[in-house]
């Protein structure tokens, strides 16, 4: 089992742990160039397949605190790839949109996770592929709504 010490190598929290801080450093790193973090990515991807959402809505479907959400969208609007507008309901909500430069965007940034996840699950077969996307999906499905640190909002601008 390699280098690690065996009882490390059983416990769920610590394999994970290890490697979705291998993953998010490969997506920083691919979305760097493009000026995105992977947090962009699932508001982009959001927008992209369910259509315009307010920003609560979005954070319940994405399981990202109400503040975070502020963060995410002010810097997607900033940088022209979300636009915020009137709800056609209610006038206390504000309706984001995914501009068209967004989709753009999110294009470009998804091809390049793309290769980086096909690279990085290389030694799985397709069928350990799928089985694994569908146990982590169920696991989700169970996590908190949780914030994301502002820290990550650094993309070199």
């Amino acid at each position: 089992m390699g280098d690690q010490p065996r009882p490390l190598m059983t416990r769920v929290g610590y394999l994970l742990n290890r490697i979705a801080l291998q993953v998010r450093q490969m997506a920083q790193e691919a979305l760097k160039p493009l000026g995105l973090i992977p947090p962009h990515m699932a508001v982009l991807a959001t927008l992209l397949s369910e259509g315009p959402q307010t920003q609560r809505a979005m954070g319940t479907l994405l399981k990202i605190d109400p503040t975070t959400m502020v963060w995410l969208i002010d810097d997607l609007e900033k940088k022209g790839l979300v636009r915020r507008g009137k709800h056609p309901n209610d006038r206390r909500a504000h309706l984001v949109e995914l501009a068209p430069a967004g989709k753009t965007a999110f294009d470009r940034a998804a091809k390049r996770l793309s290769v980086l996840e096909n690279h990085f699950l290389a030694p799985l077969s397709k069928i350990d592929r799928d089985h694994l996307r569908r146990i982590l999906a169920k696991l989700y499905w169970h996590i908190p709504t949780q914030g994301i640190s502002p820290t990550l909002f650094k993309t070199g601008d």
